[in-house]
């Protein structure tokens, strides 16, 4: 996963990218909850009233999945690369969850 921190709108002041994360299951816990606002992950306004509701939790989120990144990166994220990187941790535990079996 790859999250890009702006300097302005248009120049990069630095890139946070990780190759995997383990999920927690108190993390799973809250992306469910997160989750079960969602009804179609193909709609991004949905998606944004969401992520503006959970805001919150998605950040602490954030923060664990790229260690390096603070608070003050979180602000400068722009919003069109946040939904599809919170589309694949979604669809990742929906994958997860039922893959395993009973």
């Amino acid at each position: 996963m790859k999250l890009n921190v702006y300097k302005n709108q248009h120049e990069i002041e630095k890139t946070h990218e990780v190759d995997t994360y383990d999920l927690m299951y108190g993390t799973v816990e809250d992306l469910l909850a997160v989750f079960d606002e969602v009804d179609d992950l193909t709609d991004n306004m949905k998606l944004f009233g969401v992520i503006q509701k959970n805001r919150t939790k998605l950040n602490d989120l954030l923060l664990d999945i790229f260690p390096d990144m603070t608070e003050d990166d979180l602000r400068k994220i722009k919003l069109k690369e946040l939904i599809p990187l919170f589309m694949d941790l979604f669809n990742y535990v929906r994958e997860t969850l039922g893959s395993e079996k009973n």
